[in-house]
Protein backbone atom coordinates (compact mmCIF):
# COMPACT_ATOMS: atom_id res chain seq x y z
CA UNK A 1 0.00 0.00 0.00
CA UNK A 2 2.61 2.12 0.91
CA UNK A 3 4.37 1.09 -2.26
CA UNK A 4 1.32 2.42 -4.54
CA UNK A 5 0.99 5.63 -2.71
CA UNK A 6 4.76 6.75 -3.20
CA UNK A 7 4.27 5.85 -6.97
CA UNK A 8 1.59 7.88 -7.13
CA UNK A 9 3.42 10.94 -5.52
CA UNK A 10 6.04 10.39 -8.15
CA UNK A 11 3.64 9.91 -11.04
CA UNK A 12 1.45 13.53 -10.30
CA UNK A 13 5.16 15.19 -9.17
CA UNK A 14 6.03 13.81 -13.27
CA UNK A 15 3.20 15.69 -14.28
CA UNK A 16 3.21 18.66 -12.74
CA UNK A 17 6.57 18.61 -13.67
CA UNK A 18 5.76 18.36 -17.37
CA UNK A 19 3.26 21.22 -17.59
CA UNK A 20 5.55 23.58 -15.53
CA UNK A 21 5.92 26.93 -17.29
CA UNK A 22 9.89 27.27 -17.85
CA UNK A 23 11.34 30.83 -18.56
CA UNK A 24 15.66 30.57 -19.15
CA UNK A 25 17.93 33.75 -20.38
CA UNK A 26 19.90 32.16 -23.47
CA UNK A 27 23.21 34.20 -24.64
CA UNK A 28 26.05 33.09 -27.00
CA UNK A 29 28.50 30.09 -25.29
CA UNK A 30 31.36 31.46 -27.11
CA UNK A 31 33.21 35.03 -26.52
CA UNK A 32 32.12 38.26 -28.36
CA UNK A 33 34.53 40.50 -29.84
CA UNK A 34 34.90 44.27 -28.53
CA UNK A 35 32.17 46.35 -31.41
CA UNK A 36 30.33 42.94 -31.98
CA UNK A 37 27.22 42.48 -31.73
CA UNK A 38 25.03 39.62 -29.93
CA UNK A 39 21.40 38.58 -28.48
CA UNK A 40 20.03 37.96 -25.77
CA UNK A 41 16.95 36.05 -25.36
CA UNK A 42 14.50 35.69 -22.51
CA UNK A 43 12.32 32.32 -23.48
CA UNK A 44 9.15 31.42 -21.77
CA UNK A 45 8.11 27.91 -22.61
CA UNK A 46 4.68 26.52 -21.68
CA UNK A 47 2.47 29.54 -21.21
CA UNK A 48 -0.04 30.34 -23.20
CA UNK A 49 -0.37 34.15 -22.76
CA UNK A 50 2.79 35.87 -21.70
CA UNK A 51 2.34 39.58 -20.17
CA UNK A 52 5.43 42.22 -21.88
CA UNK A 53 8.87 41.09 -20.22
CA UNK A 54 10.84 43.04 -18.19
CA UNK A 55 14.00 43.55 -19.22
CA UNK A 56 16.62 44.27 -16.58
CA UNK A 57 19.51 46.96 -17.22
CA UNK A 58 22.62 45.92 -19.97
CA UNK A 59 25.14 47.63 -17.99
CA UNK A 60 28.43 47.72 -20.06
CA UNK A 61 26.27 47.24 -22.80
CA UNK A 62 25.22 49.32 -25.98
CA UNK A 63 21.93 48.64 -27.28
CA UNK A 64 21.60 48.30 -30.94
CA UNK A 65 17.36 48.40 -31.15
CA UNK A 66 14.16 47.68 -29.79
CA UNK A 67 13.59 44.25 -28.39
CA UNK A 68 11.69 41.92 -30.92
CA UNK A 69 9.22 39.41 -29.49
CA UNK A 70 7.93 36.05 -31.05
CA UNK A 71 4.71 33.92 -30.00
CA UNK A 72 4.85 30.54 -31.54
CA UNK A 73 5.34 26.95 -30.33
CA UNK A 74 8.23 24.68 -30.10
CA UNK A 75 7.55 22.85 -32.98
CA UNK A 76 4.63 22.15 -35.89
CA UNK A 77 3.51 19.17 -34.22
CA UNK A 78 0.24 18.56 -32.41
CA UNK A 79 1.93 18.33 -29.08
CA UNK A 80 4.08 21.46 -29.61
CA UNK A 81 4.40 23.88 -26.17
CA UNK A 82 3.68 27.39 -26.56
CA UNK A 83 6.65 29.90 -26.83
CA UNK A 84 7.18 33.15 -25.90
CA UNK A 85 11.02 34.44 -26.86
CA UNK A 86 11.65 38.36 -26.38
CA UNK A 87 15.19 38.65 -27.67
CA UNK A 88 17.63 42.04 -27.30
CA UNK A 89 20.43 42.60 -29.46
CA UNK A 90 23.20 44.82 -27.59
CA UNK A 91 26.81 45.36 -28.24
CA UNK A 92 30.22 45.17 -26.82
CA UNK A 93 31.64 47.99 -25.51
CA UNK A 94 34.82 47.07 -23.54
CA UNK A 95 36.79 43.75 -22.65
CA UNK A 96 35.50 42.20 -19.25
CA UNK A 97 33.78 39.65 -17.87
CA UNK A 98 30.05 40.55 -17.22
CA UNK A 99 26.91 39.50 -15.58
CA UNK A 100 23.53 39.67 -17.50
CA UNK A 101 20.80 39.61 -15.25
CA UNK A 102 17.30 37.28 -15.73
CA UNK A 103 14.22 39.24 -16.82
CA UNK A 104 10.99 38.59 -14.85
CA UNK A 105 7.72 38.44 -15.53
CA UNK A 106 4.42 37.44 -14.17
CA UNK A 107 2.27 34.67 -15.53
CA UNK A 108 -1.29 33.41 -13.93
CA UNK A 109 -0.37 35.61 -11.09
CA UNK A 110 3.34 34.59 -9.99
CA UNK A 111 6.31 35.99 -10.65
CA UNK A 112 8.97 34.32 -12.34
CA UNK A 113 12.16 35.38 -13.34
CA UNK A 114 15.20 33.97 -15.57
CA UNK A 115 18.28 33.41 -14.88
CA UNK A 116 21.67 35.33 -14.63
CA UNK A 117 24.35 34.22 -17.38
CA UNK A 118 27.83 35.40 -18.33
CA UNK A 119 29.09 37.00 -21.01
CA UNK A 120 32.61 37.09 -21.66
CA UNK A 121 33.83 40.02 -23.85
CA UNK A 122 37.42 39.88 -25.44
CA UNK A 123 39.54 42.84 -27.41
CA UNK A 124 39.98 42.40 -31.33
CA UNK A 125 43.59 41.87 -30.80
CA UNK A 126 42.88 38.87 -28.46
CA UNK A 127 40.21 37.91 -30.94
CA UNK A 128 43.21 37.93 -33.82
CA UNK A 129 45.17 35.87 -31.79
CA UNK A 130 43.10 33.21 -31.10
CA UNK A 131 42.24 32.77 -35.00
CA UNK A 132 45.94 32.70 -35.70
CA UNK A 133 46.63 29.87 -32.78
CA UNK A 134 43.94 27.87 -34.07
CA UNK A 135 43.93 28.48 -37.73
CA UNK A 136 40.41 29.89 -38.25
CA UNK A 137 41.88 33.31 -39.74
CA UNK A 138 40.21 31.67 -42.85
CA UNK A 139 36.93 30.81 -41.23
CA UNK A 140 36.11 34.71 -40.86
CA UNK A 141 33.35 34.42 -44.25
CA UNK A 142 33.07 38.23 -44.15
CA UNK A 143 36.89 38.86 -44.75
CA UNK A 144 37.80 38.99 -48.13
CA UNK A 145 41.57 37.98 -48.93
CA UNK A 146 43.14 39.56 -52.19
CA UNK A 147 42.43 38.00 -54.97
CA UNK A 148 39.83 35.83 -53.53
CA UNK A 149 36.81 35.23 -55.76
CA UNK A 150 33.64 37.13 -53.72
CA UNK A 151 30.72 35.29 -55.97
CA UNK A 152 32.06 31.77 -55.30
CA UNK A 153 32.49 32.59 -51.33
CA UNK A 154 28.99 34.19 -51.47
CA UNK A 155 27.63 30.31 -52.92
CA UNK A 156 29.39 29.34 -50.12
CA UNK A 157 28.13 31.13 -47.39
CA UNK A 158 24.59 32.41 -48.60
CA UNK A 159 21.94 30.37 -50.26
CA UNK A 160 18.25 29.71 -49.57
CA UNK A 161 16.46 26.68 -49.06
CA UNK A 162 12.58 24.64 -48.99
CA UNK A 163 12.22 21.80 -47.06
CA UNK A 164 8.91 19.64 -46.98
CA UNK A 165 8.45 17.11 -44.60
CA UNK A 166 6.73 15.01 -47.47
CA UNK A 167 7.24 14.51 -51.37
CA UNK A 168 3.82 12.04 -50.97
CA UNK A 169 0.70 12.30 -49.80
CA UNK A 170 -3.08 12.01 -50.15
CA UNK A 171 -5.56 14.80 -51.61
CA UNK A 172 -6.25 16.50 -48.52
CA UNK A 173 -3.31 15.72 -46.66
CA UNK A 174 -1.07 18.56 -45.37
CA UNK A 175 2.41 18.56 -46.53
CA UNK A 176 4.43 21.69 -44.59
CA UNK A 177 7.08 23.43 -47.07
CA UNK A 178 9.83 25.38 -44.81
CA UNK A 179 11.95 28.10 -46.70
CA UNK A 180 15.23 29.16 -44.55
CA UNK A 181 17.72 31.49 -45.69
CA UNK A 182 21.72 30.50 -44.45
CA UNK A 183 24.01 33.03 -43.79
CA UNK A 184 27.36 33.89 -42.48
CA UNK A 185 27.52 37.10 -44.62
CA UNK A 186 26.84 40.45 -43.87
CA UNK A 187 24.06 40.79 -46.57
CA UNK A 188 20.77 42.68 -47.40
CA UNK A 189 18.30 40.06 -48.97
CA UNK A 190 14.69 41.27 -50.73
CA UNK A 191 12.45 38.48 -51.43
CA UNK A 192 11.63 39.32 -54.91
CA UNK A 193 9.12 36.28 -56.12
CA UNK A 194 7.27 34.18 -53.75
CA UNK A 195 6.47 31.02 -54.82
CA UNK A 196 3.37 29.85 -56.58
CA UNK A 197 1.11 27.18 -54.58
CA UNK A 198 -0.57 25.99 -57.73
CA UNK A 199 -3.51 22.98 -56.84
CA UNK A 200 -2.61 23.61 -53.12
CA UNK A 201 -5.34 25.66 -50.67
CA UNK A 202 -2.11 27.55 -48.63
CA UNK A 203 -2.39 28.00 -44.83
CA UNK A 204 0.32 30.75 -43.03
CA UNK A 205 2.46 29.19 -40.27
CA UNK A 206 5.65 31.62 -40.30
CA UNK A 207 5.70 34.83 -42.14
CA UNK A 208 8.92 37.01 -42.22
CA UNK A 209 7.23 39.18 -40.44
CA UNK A 210 7.40 36.97 -37.39
CA UNK A 211 11.33 37.07 -37.34
CA UNK A 212 12.23 33.78 -36.51
CA UNK A 213 15.90 33.05 -36.21
CA UNK A 214 18.19 30.23 -34.94
CA UNK A 215 21.51 29.19 -35.37
CA UNK A 216 22.35 25.84 -37.80
CA UNK A 217 25.42 23.96 -38.22
CA UNK A 218 26.07 22.44 -41.57
CA UNK A 219 29.19 21.17 -42.69
CA UNK A 220 31.25 21.96 -39.50
CA UNK A 221 30.26 25.67 -39.63
CA UNK A 222 27.54 27.63 -38.22
CA UNK A 223 24.74 30.00 -40.41
CA UNK A 224 22.66 32.23 -39.24
CA UNK A 225 19.05 31.01 -40.27
CA UNK A 226 15.93 32.80 -40.87
CA UNK A 227 12.69 31.34 -41.46
CA UNK A 228 11.22 33.13 -44.18
CA UNK A 229 8.12 31.13 -44.64
CA UNK A 230 6.23 28.02 -43.44
CA UNK A 231 2.61 26.96 -44.96
CA UNK A 232 0.95 23.93 -45.06
CA UNK A 233 -0.46 23.46 -48.50
CA UNK A 234 -3.42 21.06 -49.05
CA UNK A 235 -3.40 19.28 -52.57
CA UNK A 236 -7.22 20.27 -54.17
CA UNK A 237 -6.99 17.02 -56.54
CA UNK A 238 -4.47 14.18 -57.41
CA UNK A 239 -1.76 14.39 -59.69
CA UNK A 240 2.12 15.72 -59.67
CA UNK A 241 2.24 19.33 -58.71
CA UNK A 242 5.16 21.47 -58.38
CA UNK A 243 5.95 24.56 -55.69
CA UNK A 244 8.08 26.54 -57.86
CA UNK A 245 11.38 28.53 -56.68
CA UNK A 246 11.56 31.43 -54.30
CA UNK A 247 13.81 34.42 -55.62
CA UNK A 248 15.88 36.78 -53.54
CA UNK A 249 18.29 39.51 -54.57
CA UNK A 250 21.19 39.73 -52.28
CA UNK A 251 23.45 42.71 -51.22
CA UNK A 252 26.26 41.73 -49.46
CA UNK A 253 29.25 43.69 -48.25
CA UNK A 254 33.03 42.33 -47.56
CA UNK A 255 35.68 43.65 -45.48
CA UNK A 256 39.19 43.76 -46.69
CA UNK A 257 40.60 43.45 -42.83
CA UNK A 258 40.86 40.35 -41.40
CA UNK A 259 39.04 41.39 -37.52
CA UNK A 260 35.47 42.31 -38.62
CA UNK A 261 32.75 42.55 -36.43
CA UNK A 262 30.02 40.07 -36.07
CA UNK A 263 27.79 39.68 -39.64
CA UNK A 264 24.70 40.72 -39.33
CA UNK A 265 21.24 40.17 -42.29
CA UNK A 266 18.99 41.65 -43.46
CA UNK A 267 15.83 40.36 -44.67
CA UNK A 268 13.11 42.10 -46.20
CA UNK A 269 9.82 41.68 -49.02
CA UNK A 270 9.78 44.05 -52.38
CA UNK A 271 11.90 46.80 -50.71
CA UNK A 272 15.20 46.29 -52.31
CA UNK A 273 16.94 49.86 -52.81
CA UNK A 274 19.86 50.00 -55.55
CA UNK A 275 20.87 53.00 -53.22
CA UNK A 276 20.99 51.86 -50.38
CA UNK A 277 24.01 49.68 -50.68
CA UNK A 278 26.14 49.07 -47.46
CA UNK A 279 29.13 51.01 -48.13
CA UNK A 280 32.01 51.77 -45.40
CA UNK A 281 35.99 52.42 -45.38
CA UNK A 282 37.84 48.90 -46.31
CA UNK A 283 34.80 47.49 -47.59
CA UNK A 284 33.76 46.22 -51.16
CA UNK A 285 30.11 45.30 -51.87
CA UNK A 286 28.26 42.63 -54.87
CA UNK A 287 25.20 41.48 -55.51
CA UNK A 288 23.58 38.65 -56.67
CA UNK A 289 20.29 36.47 -56.88
CA UNK A 290 19.87 32.76 -55.05
CA UNK A 291 16.45 30.66 -55.60
CA UNK A 292 15.30 27.37 -54.13
CA UNK A 293 14.91 24.42 -55.74
CA UNK A 294 11.41 23.71 -57.15
CA UNK A 295 10.26 20.41 -55.62
CA UNK A 296 7.80 18.40 -56.90
CA UNK A 297 4.95 16.94 -54.76
CA UNK A 298 2.93 13.19 -55.89
CA UNK A 299 -0.24 13.68 -54.78
CA UNK A 300 -2.25 10.37 -54.32
CA UNK A 301 -6.22 10.13 -55.16
CA UNK A 302 -8.03 9.11 -51.53
CA UNK A 303 -8.72 5.28 -52.58
CA UNK A 304 -11.81 4.13 -54.08
CA UNK A 305 -12.92 0.65 -52.70
CA UNK A 306 -14.96 1.51 -49.56
CA UNK A 307 -15.41 5.29 -50.28
CA UNK A 308 -18.72 6.79 -49.45
CA UNK A 309 -21.42 8.02 -52.25
CA UNK A 310 -21.52 11.45 -50.02
CA UNK A 311 -17.61 11.64 -49.68
CA UNK A 312 -16.97 15.13 -50.62
CA UNK A 313 -12.97 15.55 -50.13
CA UNK A 314 -12.69 15.68 -45.81
CA UNK A 315 -9.49 14.38 -44.69
CA UNK A 316 -8.46 13.97 -41.33
CA UNK A 317 -10.47 13.20 -38.12
CA UNK A 318 -13.48 14.83 -37.16
CA UNK A 319 -17.01 14.75 -35.01
CA UNK A 320 -20.22 16.53 -36.23
CA UNK A 321 -22.99 18.21 -34.40
CA UNK A 322 -26.28 20.17 -35.30
CA UNK A 323 -28.48 22.46 -32.92
CA UNK A 324 -31.50 24.52 -33.64
CA UNK A 325 -30.97 28.08 -31.88
CA UNK A 326 -35.00 27.97 -31.13
CA UNK A 327 -36.86 24.33 -31.15
CA UNK A 328 -39.96 26.88 -31.45
CA UNK A 329 -41.04 29.27 -33.98
CA UNK A 330 -43.87 31.28 -34.69
CA UNK A 331 -45.38 30.91 -38.62
CA UNK A 332 -42.83 32.50 -40.93
CA UNK A 333 -40.10 33.68 -38.12
CA UNK A 334 -37.03 33.16 -38.88
CA UNK A 335 -34.79 29.99 -37.36
CA UNK A 336 -31.24 28.90 -37.20
CA UNK A 337 -29.71 25.78 -37.87
CA UNK A 338 -26.21 25.47 -36.76
CA UNK A 339 -24.22 22.81 -37.70
CA UNK A 340 -20.59 22.61 -36.01
CA UNK A 341 -17.26 20.26 -37.62
CA UNK A 342 -14.79 19.81 -34.88
CA UNK A 343 -11.37 17.99 -35.51
CA UNK A 344 -8.21 18.13 -37.92
CA UNK A 345 -7.47 18.43 -41.08
CA UNK A 346 -8.21 20.15 -44.43
CA UNK A 347 -10.60 22.63 -42.65
CA UNK A 348 -9.91 25.66 -45.56
CA UNK A 349 -11.76 22.86 -48.02
CA UNK A 350 -14.72 21.35 -46.35
CA UNK A 351 -17.99 22.58 -48.05
CA UNK A 352 -20.50 23.18 -46.42
CA UNK A 353 -22.99 20.19 -45.52
CA UNK A 354 -26.27 19.05 -47.53
CA UNK A 355 -29.05 19.33 -45.40
CA UNK A 356 -32.37 17.98 -46.89
CA UNK A 357 -34.96 20.22 -45.55
CA UNK A 358 -38.90 18.99 -44.59
CA UNK A 359 -41.48 19.71 -46.85
CA UNK A 360 -42.79 23.01 -45.16
CA UNK A 361 -39.70 24.46 -44.47
CA UNK A 362 -37.20 26.51 -46.82
CA UNK A 363 -33.51 26.64 -46.28
CA UNK A 364 -30.74 29.32 -47.51
CA UNK A 365 -27.31 29.33 -47.97
CA UNK A 366 -25.24 29.47 -44.20
CA UNK A 367 -22.96 31.88 -42.96
CA UNK A 368 -19.49 30.25 -42.60
CA UNK A 369 -16.76 31.26 -39.43
CA UNK A 370 -13.74 29.07 -38.69
CA UNK A 371 -11.36 29.05 -36.16
CA UNK A 372 -8.16 26.92 -36.73
CA UNK A 373 -5.06 26.74 -34.71
CA UNK A 374 -2.18 27.24 -37.61
CA UNK A 375 0.93 25.98 -35.63
CA UNK A 376 -0.71 22.26 -35.64
CA UNK A 377 -0.49 19.86 -38.42
CA UNK A 378 -3.18 19.18 -39.78
CA UNK A 379 -5.14 22.10 -38.76
CA UNK A 380 -7.09 21.50 -35.76
CA UNK A 381 -10.11 23.51 -34.74
CA UNK A 382 -13.71 24.22 -35.71
CA UNK A 383 -15.87 24.94 -38.47
CA UNK A 384 -19.43 26.66 -38.20
CA UNK A 385 -22.00 26.25 -40.67
CA UNK A 386 -25.35 29.00 -40.03
CA UNK A 387 -28.42 28.06 -41.76
CA UNK A 388 -31.06 30.48 -41.59
CA UNK A 389 -34.77 28.94 -42.86
CA UNK A 390 -38.18 29.97 -42.21
CA UNK A 391 -41.92 28.14 -42.43
CA UNK A 392 -45.70 29.06 -43.17
CA UNK A 393 -46.89 25.46 -42.12
CA UNK A 394 -47.23 24.90 -38.18
CA UNK A 395 -46.59 21.59 -37.68
CA UNK A 396 -44.35 19.17 -35.81
CA UNK A 397 -40.62 18.58 -38.07
CA UNK A 398 -37.83 16.57 -37.43
CA UNK A 399 -34.94 18.08 -38.95
CA UNK A 400 -32.73 14.53 -40.45
CA UNK A 401 -29.88 13.59 -39.27
CA UNK A 402 -26.83 15.49 -40.93
CA UNK A 403 -24.37 13.35 -42.18
CA UNK A 404 -20.36 13.66 -42.82
CA UNK A 405 -17.41 10.99 -44.27
CA UNK A 406 -14.16 11.44 -43.97
CA UNK A 407 -10.57 9.92 -45.12
CA UNK A 408 -8.17 9.24 -42.59
CA UNK A 409 -4.69 8.98 -44.07
CA UNK A 410 -3.39 8.04 -40.89
CA UNK A 411 -5.42 4.66 -40.88
CA UNK A 412 -6.24 4.50 -44.94
CA UNK A 413 -9.98 4.20 -44.21
CA UNK A 414 -13.19 5.91 -44.82
CA UNK A 415 -15.24 6.90 -41.16
CA UNK A 416 -18.97 8.04 -41.52
CA UNK A 417 -20.35 10.26 -38.93
CA UNK A 418 -23.49 11.91 -38.28
CA UNK A 419 -24.89 14.36 -36.12
CA UNK A 420 -28.33 13.32 -33.91
CA UNK A 421 -31.57 14.80 -35.93
CA UNK A 422 -33.46 17.72 -34.58
CA UNK A 423 -36.73 18.54 -33.30
CA UNK A 424 -38.89 21.60 -34.27
CA UNK A 425 -42.39 22.84 -33.56
CA UNK A 426 -44.11 25.74 -35.87
CA UNK A 427 -46.70 27.54 -34.03
CA UNK A 428 -50.06 28.62 -35.65
CA UNK A 429 -49.68 32.65 -34.82
CA UNK A 430 -47.84 34.41 -37.33
CA UNK A 431 -44.72 36.29 -36.08
CA UNK A 432 -46.76 39.48 -36.39
CA UNK A 433 -49.06 39.90 -33.61
CA UNK A 434 -51.40 42.90 -32.72
CA UNK A 435 -50.25 45.31 -30.38
CA UNK A 436 -52.49 45.02 -26.87
CA UNK A 437 -54.75 48.20 -26.00
CA UNK A 438 -53.13 49.54 -23.36
CA UNK A 439 -49.96 49.40 -25.18
CA UNK A 440 -51.45 50.97 -28.48
CA UNK A 441 -52.42 53.96 -26.35
CA UNK A 442 -48.62 54.18 -24.80
CA UNK A 443 -48.01 54.60 -27.90
CA UNK A 444 -49.52 57.14 -29.54
CA UNK A 445 -48.67 59.56 -26.26
CA UNK A 446 -45.29 58.84 -26.76
CA UNK A 447 -45.65 59.27 -30.87
CA UNK A 448 -47.34 63.15 -29.59
CA UNK A 449 -44.56 63.70 -27.48
CA UNK A 450 -42.14 63.17 -30.01
CA UNK A 451 -44.52 64.92 -33.02
CA UNK A 452 -44.24 68.05 -30.41
CA UNK A 453 -40.77 67.95 -29.82
CA UNK A 454 -40.03 67.90 -33.73
CA UNK A 455 -42.26 70.50 -34.42
CA UNK A 456 -40.02 72.63 -32.17
CA UNK A 457 -36.88 71.80 -33.53
CA UNK A 458 -37.98 72.61 -37.30
CA UNK A 459 -38.93 76.00 -35.38
CA UNK A 460 -35.43 76.42 -34.27
CA UNK A 461 -33.58 75.20 -36.98
CA UNK A 462 -36.01 77.99 -39.65
CA UNK A 463 -34.69 80.61 -37.50
CA UNK A 464 -30.91 79.47 -37.46
CA UNK A 465 -31.16 78.91 -41.07
CA UNK A 466 -32.60 82.63 -41.76
CA UNK A 467 -29.70 83.75 -39.28
CA UNK A 468 -26.85 82.07 -41.53
CA UNK A 469 -28.46 83.26 -44.56
CA UNK A 470 -28.49 86.85 -43.62
CA UNK A 471 -24.72 86.64 -42.20
CA UNK A 472 -23.82 84.85 -45.33
CA UNK A 473 -25.14 87.94 -47.03
CA UNK A 474 -23.25 90.74 -45.42
CA UNK A 475 -20.24 89.18 -46.56
CA UNK A 476 -20.14 87.17 -49.58
CA UNK A 477 -17.39 84.61 -49.67
CA UNK A 478 -16.10 82.70 -52.85
CA UNK A 479 -17.03 79.17 -52.18
CA UNK A 480 -13.80 76.90 -53.80
CA UNK A 481 -14.95 73.05 -54.32
CA UNK A 482 -12.01 70.68 -54.77
CA UNK A 483 -11.98 68.25 -57.68
CA UNK A 484 -11.63 64.98 -56.45
CA UNK A 485 -9.55 62.34 -58.84
CA UNK A 486 -12.09 59.60 -60.24
CA UNK A 487 -10.21 56.38 -60.17
CA UNK A 488 -11.42 53.91 -63.20
CA UNK A 489 -11.17 50.39 -62.52
CA UNK A 490 -11.06 47.99 -66.07
CA UNK A 491 -14.68 46.54 -66.60
CA UNK A 492 -15.50 42.77 -66.26
CA UNK A 493 -16.12 42.86 -70.12
CA UNK A 494 -12.55 44.19 -70.48
CA UNK A 495 -10.54 42.18 -68.77
CA UNK A 496 -12.66 38.98 -69.95
CA UNK A 497 -12.80 39.77 -73.60
CA UNK A 498 -9.21 37.86 -73.95
CA UNK A 499 -10.50 34.43 -72.83
CA UNK A 500 -13.53 35.04 -75.01
CA UNK A 501 -10.87 35.03 -77.78
CA UNK A 502 -9.02 32.14 -76.30
CA UNK A 503 -12.58 29.77 -76.00
CA UNK A 504 -10.95 27.81 -79.08
CA UNK A 505 -7.25 27.37 -77.16
CA UNK A 506 -6.18 25.02 -75.60
CA UNK A 507 -7.47 24.66 -71.57
CA UNK A 508 -4.82 25.49 -69.84
CA UNK A 509 -4.00 28.75 -71.75
CA UNK A 510 -7.48 29.60 -71.83
CA UNK A 511 -7.54 28.84 -68.08
CA UNK A 512 -4.63 30.75 -67.56
CA UNK A 513 -5.98 34.34 -69.13
CA UNK A 514 -9.16 33.50 -66.99
CA UNK A 515 -7.20 33.54 -64.02
CA UNK A 516 -5.80 36.60 -64.92
CA UNK A 517 -8.48 38.67 -65.63
CA UNK A 518 -10.05 37.61 -62.32
CA UNK A 519 -7.19 39.15 -60.31
CA UNK A 520 -6.62 41.68 -62.80
CA UNK A 521 -10.53 42.81 -62.13
CA UNK A 522 -10.18 42.71 -58.33
CA UNK A 523 -6.80 43.70 -57.24
CA UNK A 524 -7.20 47.46 -57.64
CA UNK A 525 -10.98 46.96 -56.00
CA UNK A 526 -9.49 45.48 -53.03
CA UNK A 527 -6.01 46.89 -52.87
CA UNK A 528 -4.38 43.45 -53.32
CA UNK A 529 -1.09 43.64 -54.43
CA UNK A 530 2.47 41.27 -54.40
CA UNK A 531 2.40 38.65 -52.12
CA UNK A 532 -1.15 39.80 -50.78
CA UNK A 533 -2.69 38.46 -54.02
CA UNK A 534 -3.61 34.79 -52.68
CA UNK A 535 -6.31 33.42 -51.63
CA UNK A 536 -6.48 33.54 -48.37
CA UNK A 537 -6.29 37.45 -48.57
CA UNK A 538 -8.21 37.87 -51.10
CA UNK A 539 -11.32 35.81 -48.68
CA UNK A 540 -10.55 38.06 -46.19
CA UNK A 541 -10.39 41.63 -47.66
CA UNK A 542 -14.08 40.12 -49.30
CA UNK A 543 -15.32 39.26 -45.51
CA UNK A 544 -14.40 42.30 -44.90
CA UNK A 545 -16.42 44.23 -47.32
CA UNK A 546 -19.91 41.75 -46.90
CA UNK A 547 -18.41 39.87 -50.14
CA UNK A 548 -18.92 36.20 -49.81
CA UNK A 549 -16.07 34.77 -51.20
CA UNK A 550 -17.44 31.30 -51.70
CA UNK A 551 -18.38 31.23 -55.62
CA UNK A 552 -14.94 33.43 -56.54
CA UNK A 553 -13.00 30.99 -54.65
CA UNK A 554 -14.39 27.80 -56.60
CA UNK A 555 -13.70 29.33 -59.84
CA UNK A 556 -10.61 30.11 -58.68
CA UNK A 557 -9.98 26.35 -58.04
CA UNK A 558 -11.34 25.63 -60.93
CA UNK A 559 -8.81 27.36 -63.17
CA UNK A 560 -5.54 26.11 -61.12
CA UNK A 561 -7.11 22.66 -61.80
CA UNK A 562 -7.35 23.46 -65.48
CA UNK A 563 -3.73 25.11 -65.27
CA UNK A 564 -1.85 22.51 -63.78
CA UNK A 565 -3.31 18.95 -64.56
CA UNK A 566 -3.07 17.20 -67.65
CA UNK A 567 -6.75 16.39 -67.24
CA UNK A 568 -9.38 17.59 -69.84
CA UNK A 569 -12.17 19.29 -68.64
CA UNK A 570 -15.44 18.97 -70.71
CA UNK A 571 -17.61 21.94 -70.15
CA UNK A 572 -19.09 25.19 -71.97
CA UNK A 573 -16.65 27.90 -71.37
CA UNK A 574 -18.67 30.26 -72.47
CA UNK A 575 -21.23 29.04 -69.71
CA UNK A 576 -17.95 29.44 -67.04
CA UNK A 577 -17.08 33.15 -68.36
CA UNK A 578 -20.31 34.01 -68.05
CA UNK A 579 -20.25 32.83 -64.22
CA UNK A 580 -17.26 34.61 -63.73
CA UNK A 581 -18.88 37.90 -65.05
CA UNK A 582 -21.87 37.35 -62.54
CA UNK A 583 -19.49 36.47 -59.77
CA UNK A 584 -17.41 39.63 -60.51
CA UNK A 585 -19.87 42.00 -61.30
CA UNK A 586 -21.37 41.82 -57.68
CA UNK A 587 -17.81 43.35 -56.19
CA UNK A 588 -18.73 46.92 -56.80
CA UNK A 589 -16.29 49.47 -57.47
Amino acid sequence: MKQAFVISILLLASFFSSAQVTFKTIVPQEAVTTGESFRVQYVVEGAEKVPAVSAPSFKGFGLVNEPEVYDGHTSYQTNAKPLHNTTYTLKAIKPGRYIIPGAVVTINGKILRSNDVTVTVISTEEAASQQQQNGQAEENAAYLAPGEDAYRKINQNLFVKVLVNKRSCYTGEPVVATFKLYSRLQSKSDIVKNPGFYGFTVQDMISLSDKVMTVEQLNGKLFDVHTIRQVQLYPLQAGRFTIDPMEIRNSVEFSRSAINRKTEQQVTEGVFDNDDRMTGPGTATFETNISTEPITIQVKPSPVPSKPADFNGATGKFSISATVEKDELAKNEEGYLVITIKGKGNFPQLSAPVIEWPAGIEGFEPAISESTNKSTVPLEGTKTFRYSFVSSKPGNYTLPAIKLSFFDPDTNRYKTIAAAPASLLIGTEDKTKAIPVAEEKESITSVNKRASLVAAGIVVTLLLIVLIYWVTQKKPKKIVTEEKPVVVYPSVDEVLQPAYLLIPAADKDFYAVVQQAIWKYISPRLSLSGSEMNKQVLSQRMAEKNYSPVALLQVLEHCESGMFTNAALDENKEALLEKVKTVLGEIKD
